[in-house]
């Protein structure tokens, strides 16, 4: 299911954008199983039959939601990867661009972070695709620091990727904007932490 211009358009309208923020923070407060068109034509400000003219259907809105956090996450990690810096210095800026959207758009990284395995089969080889491709990015900057000599020669990419994930993630489940730490501020700690257990 490759993006069409139309596509491309639609997502760039204003309120299609107002109607994926409405839907992202409906999904998060309710649940996407719990949560109907009607809640979110109601927390947007149209009447039910009006949001149809918009979308397709609650399923569309889940995959749309999940899809701008991927393409987030995969544009900013590839131009961390692609701009070549240290490997210490890289993994610290992905951690941070992994962990800033947290700050930005809450309610659709919970969604993206939570509600993935409720997506419709039609949507998930797209969305698995390009969750293949932020992965394959992030292997690529911990192998790069293993044959650099900054990271240990023992550590296992795939595993430490998937531990920084589940790290990094968990934080929705906790983060208040108005606690002690900004998010910025969170993922430079975590950054620290995880670079004293992987560098050499």
């Amino acid at each position: 299911m490759k993006e069409t211009k139309q596509k491309r358009q639609r997502r760039d309208n204003k309120r299609y954008k107002d109607i994926l923020d409405a839907s992202a923070k409906v999904f998060r407060k309710k649940g996407y199983h719990h949560a109907n068109i009607s809640d979110i034509a109601k927390e947007v400000g149209l009447q039910k039959g009006s949001l149809y003219y918009y979308i397709e259907g609650k399923e569309e809105l889940l995959y749309e939601i999940i899809m701008l956090a991927l393409d987030l996450y995969v544009e900013s990690l590839r131009g961390i990867v692609i701009y070549g810096r240290p490997a210490d210095e890289a993994i610290k800026e992905a951690i941070i661009a992994h962990m800033e959207p947290i700050g930005i758009q809450f309610d659709h990284i919970y969604v993206f972070l939570n509600e993935m395995r409720n997506l419709h089969d039609k949507y998930k080889k797209e969305v698995e695709s390009e969750l293949q491709n932020y992965e394959r990015l992030w292997t690529r900057l911990l192998e790069e620091g293993k044959a650099s000599g900054l990271l240990r020669s023992d550590v296992d990419s795939k595993i430490t990727m998937l531990a920084i994930f589940g790290m990094c993630n968990s934080i929705v489940r906790w983060f208040n904007s108005e606690g002690k730490y900004s998010i910025t501020e969170l993922a430079e700690i975590y950054a620290r932490i995880i670079l004293d257990g992987i560098k050499a």
